[in-house]
């Protein structure tokens, strides 16, 4: 049987994965409910794993995932890591772990088997944990595999009081939404016995132990890592629609997303050369106007965000405004991954609208130093419009590098 110790000791080795998982610790997930009680986890490198769904979920998705935790390998604690490096066209899953490939997600599976000694003996407990961007999430049960079993080993480990959690290896995120059988007193049991900095568990659990349920009534809850973790467990349940937008907002949103597309198709037809091309006449490079028009939506819209929902932090990738002053953020990232950059973007500005909700769009935004949402977003199209059309302008000068990439 699985014990208190043993979780704790292989719980150790996922975190020891953790480092490789991303170099940007504390950008933020989101984490979707959808019908039938499975989740998708969205980074902000865009990688999208599912973990439970059903045919019907996979329909409403905004876009297919890249990789789904059941079609893993299914060995005992078997790791492998979904990443797609920079100026790479694919999503690519391995068990190979390297320092090269930052940009991922290790996504694992612990089977605990009916007889450890027997090589093909039969699962009877599925745990899942999926690492990004320096957190831990910790799926229970998804597929509810002799469910009652596990939740009577999982609460004689929860008695065992001789091996406390260790703080540097607290869980971020324990999911445990999938069924009544989680039920409060299970959920309140294991949160002090492993202290999860969140859970979410069944709509239909209104407290646990004193804490109230936050509801949350779409299906999206924004995660990110810190390191001022607060004392207790927060506890939510979400709901398995997506927020819609009104249909003022939703233009303004498509408007901007229009011009933003035409700006990536542009960018993604560039070289690196080309992208840092410098003008004679002293103008910026296009890698400066891509990186510009990327990061002021990013600083806008997540200080407003940020206001709204403090698990959505601040992201300022702004270059230096004057030409001499400027750095390359990213020197060999191809036109092509300058494009995915502000697609990463925009879908992070969509992905957190919800924030938007019920926000009057002629008044100043919370967070905003001036921003109205509608004044934003307006801006923002003009924005890629001005920008996009000042790269083509540079084509037409000398010393234009060719087209070969």
């Amino acid at each position: 049987m699985l014990n208190h110790k043993i979780l704790l000791a292989f719980l150790s080795v996922i975190f020891a994965f953790s480092n490789l998982c991303s170099a940007e610790d504390g950008q933020p997930i989101a984490i979707r409910h959808w019908p039938g009680g499975g989740f998708t986890v969205e980074s902000m490198w865009n990688l999208h794993v599912g973990v439970g769904l059903n045919e019907n979920s996979k329909a409403k998705l905004p876009r297919p995932v890249d990789a789904e935790l059941e079609s893993l390998p299914g060995l005992a604690g078997a790791s492998c890591l979904l990443y797609r490096e920079a100026n790479g066209d694919k999503v690519q899953l391995t068990d190979e772990y390297q320092q090269t490939k930052q940009e991922g997600m290790v996504l694992c599976i612990s089977k605990e088997y009916e007889t450890r000694e027997h090589r093909d003996a039969r699962p009877v407990a599925n745990t899942t944990e999926v690492l990004v961007d320096g957190m831990g999430l910790l799926f229970l049960d998804h597929d509810r595999m002799t469910m009652e079993r596990r939740l009577q080993k999982i609460e004689m480990q929860m008695k065992v009081k001789d091996a406390p959690v260790d703080e540097d290896k607290k869980i971020d995120l324990v999911i445990v939404a999938t069924g009544e059988q989680f039920t409060a007193e299970f959920c309140k049991n294991y949160s002090e016995a492993y202290q999860p900095v969140l859970m979410i568990v069944n709509s239909s659990i209104r407290k646990v132990g004193d804490a109230d349920v936050e509801a949350i009534a779409h299906n999206t809850l924004a995660v990110s890592s810190s390191k001022d973790r607060k004392p207790g467990t927060r506890f939510v349940s979400l709901g398995t629609k997506p927020y819609e937008m009104s249909g003022k907002l939703k233009s303004l949103f498509d408007r901007k997303e229009v011009t933003c597309t035409a700006s990536r198709e542009m960018f993604a037809k560039l070289s690196v050369e080309q992208m840092n091309f410098k003008p004679s006449n002293g103008s910026h490079t296009p890698r400066w106007n891509a990186e510009h028009m990327m990061g002021r939506e990013l600083v806008f819209f997540s200080q407003i965000y940020n206001a709204i929902d403090p698990s959505i932090p601040v992201m300022d990738l702004n270059p230096k405004q004057m030409p001499p002053d400027y750095v390359f953020a990213h020197p060999d990232w191809t036109g092509a991954e300058e494009a995915r950059q502000m697609k990463r973007v925009q879908d992070f500005t969509r992905r957190f609208a919800y924030c938007l909700d019920g926000m009057d769009l002629n008044k100043k935004a919370p967070g905003s130093r001036f921003w109205t949402p509608r004044a934003l977003l307006l801006q923002m199209e003009r924005h890629y419009n001005e920008h996009s059309a000042n790269v083509v302008k540079k084509m037409e000068l000398d010393g234009w590098p060719s087209d070969k990439k």
